[in-house]
């Protein structure tokens, strides 16, 4: 498809937009897409640069990978981080086709434009932009980073951190969509799956079983007892709970023998999981010793603090210069907090100066029409560049 110029679309803008075109025509949906021949993209990119990249094959066509470049002489480390997957384009029909790449109007339509490849390929370009720099007008050392199967736990971030492959930072960008607003502090999240087990027999008699479905009812009533309580925090709104799944039953004439339901709890930072994770247990233990037919057994699915950084953070001074010169809307009112969670809960474990910034609406995440204003994109290479001179050129 022949690409629409936009109001930014010089020759290195082109190619740009071609690439992101490139990069959602790539299926990579978690744990059934190709996140490894997207990974392989971004390394032909890398090399045409001159750029070295290490690919990391975790199995099933997940892949992390990372590259580096080093001004040779000391100063800070930073990381530019963002991950390769995508949500299930899901069952509604599309405008266009979720992996069409599809240019209208200056929006860019597709499963990932916001959540995160515009992201993913913003930082990568401003990376590449910055290796062609003299390296006598900056200090230290900048990665990219782009990982595996975040949206389903985070758990190629985890890897990097287990096997060592990041080292710790002084600086952490992340590139989920923010609508270009400076992102300082995020809410952690603590998944847990609850098990009611009871007995099967046939329906015709129930007493002869224990109904697991029954038995969990209890529990379920009891939850708005447990204690949230967290310190306030000035960005976040309170945690919140959810319950978001419940399965049990396998047919109409069967008393069923379990039954699971999902809880998703969102907390602030400082909040303790393991705290969190013993109200919930000390529930389950409550609601069994009243009634001993049945067990409930816990267990967690996710568990990744909150993070929040310093408002005066050398890192975040530097943000809030460059979005304020570029004129984004919104800039002069300071630093954000978000709801969701990112790849920084599971890095923060190497370094704790983050934000998270990056073009596209948040709301559009995991939308049918997804979609990402390409001048926005193509700004956003331009705000990194602007952070990174700033943090690593030092000029703050």
């Amino acid at each position: 498809m022949t690409v629409a110029p936009t109001a930014c679309a010089g020759p290195g803008a082109q190619d740009a937009i071609q690439l992101l075109q490139r990069a959602i025509q790539i299926d990579t949906v978690s744990a059934s897409g190709d996140e490894y021949a997207l990974a392989g993209l971004l390394a032909g990119k890398l090399q045409e640069a001159g750029i070295a990249s290490e690919i990391y094959d975790l199995g099933g066509r997940r892949a992390n990978l990372v590259a580096r470049i080093d001004s040779g002489r000391p100063g800070p480390r930073v990381v530019l981080s963002g991950h390769l997957d995508t949500v299930p384009a899901g069952s509604v029909p599309w405008r266009h086709g979720p992996f069409e790449a599809v240019l209208e109007d200056g929006r860019m339509y597709g499963r990932g434009t916001v959540d995160m490849k515009s992201g993913l390929l913003a930082l990568m370009l401003a990376f590449m932009r910055f290796a062609r720099r003299d390296p006598s007008s900056w200090r230290g050392e900048l990665v990219f980073a782009a990982t595996s199967n975040e949206e389903t736990g985070a758990q190629g971030a985890r890897e990097l951190v287990r096997q060592g492959l990041l080292p710790a930072f002084d600086g952490l960008i992340v590139g989920e969509p923010t609508d270009l607003r400076l992102v300082i502090a995020h809410k952690g999240a603590l998944w847990t799956r609850v098990c009611s087990c009871g007995r099967a027999s046939h329906s015709s008699m129930p007493d002869a079983g224990t109904n697991a479905i029954d038995k969990l009812f209890p529990f379920y009533a009891r939850l708005p007892e447990l204690d949230l309580a967290a310190a306030d925090h000035e960005l976040l709104s309170p945690p919140t709970l959810a319950v978001t799944q419940i399965n049990g039953g396998k047919q109409p004439n069967v008393i069923p023998d379990r039954c699971d339901m999902t809880l998703d709890i969102r907390t602030l930072p400082g909040q303790s999981h393991e705290a969190l994770a013993g109200r919930l247990r000390q529930l389950a233990d409550e609601v069994m010793a009243a009634d001993q037919a049945g067990e409930l057994r816990l267990e967690t699915l996710l568990d990744v603090p909150a993070v929040a950084t310093d408002p005066a953070a050398d890192l975040v001074r530097a943000a809030r210069d460059v979005l304020a010169q570029a004129g984004v809307e919104g800039a002069e009112a300071g630093p954000r907090g978000a709801h969701y969670f990112t790849d920084a809960s599971v890095l923060q474990a190497l370094g704790r100066n983050i934000i998270v910034l990056g073009p596209g609406e948040p709301r559009l995440a995991h939308q049918v029409d997804e979609h990402v204003l390409v001048d926005d994109y193509i700004r956003c290479i331009e705000i990194y560049d602007g952070i990174l001179k700033k943090f690593l050129g030092g000029t703050l």
